[in-house]
């Protein structure tokens, strides 16, 4: 475990949260609002409906802006604004840690407390291994699944999956 990053040096793994599916889903979202609110002459309730929509539209949104994987000070980063996990570098099995295979199952579970969109999903799921994940995926390609000791482990879709490895201290 040599390589492994000293923390002099954040590394930043961006996610790509912006992406079709994502971005879709939010102009989707947007558009039912908008017929549901256009025809009605109660505008308490068109108050109260665009009020809703539009936290829920900024949180998500807020969300997908601060996704990321930062690996620094002898500890990994996951996540952002409201579903956040800090770990020890320590307690991450980087030996262990893979990208999936095609023949893996890819998606995290039952969703326990996140957000899920297509496109993206993030915060605390049922793992595929009988235990619980913290997930920030974006994709069903390329995900990092990082086993802990920590009793939760990790899967992640960072665009550099390699290199994300080579930080953690894969060898």
């Amino acid at each position: 475990m040599q390589n492994r990053n000293d923390g002099s040096v954040p590394l930043l793994f961006s996610v790509s949260a912006f992406n079709g599916k994502s971005i879709a889903s939010l102009a989707v979202f947007a558009m039912l609002v908008a017929a549901l609110v256009v025809n009605q002459k109660d505008h308490y309730f068109t108050i109260y409906a665009l009020s809703i929509a539009g936290l829920i539209f900024f949180t998500v949104f807020f969300q997908l802006h601060v996704s990321k994987v930062r690996v620094f000070a002898g500890h990994l980063v996951a996540g952002g604004g409201m579903y956040k996990v800090r770990i020890p570098l320590a307690q991450i099995d980087a030996d262990g840690a893979s990208v999936l295979s095609e023949t893996d199952k890819k998606s995290p579970g039952w969703r326990l407390n996140g957000i899920g969109i297509p496109g993206y999903c993030q915060g605390w799921f049922s793992g595929p291994r009988r235990k619980k994940v913290f997930a920030v995926l974006t994709r069903r390609r390329n995900i990092v699944y990082v086993p802990t000791s920590a009793g939760f482990d990790l899967m992640l879709t960072p665009d550099d999956p390699e290199s994300f490895l080579r930080a953690l201290g894969k060898d």
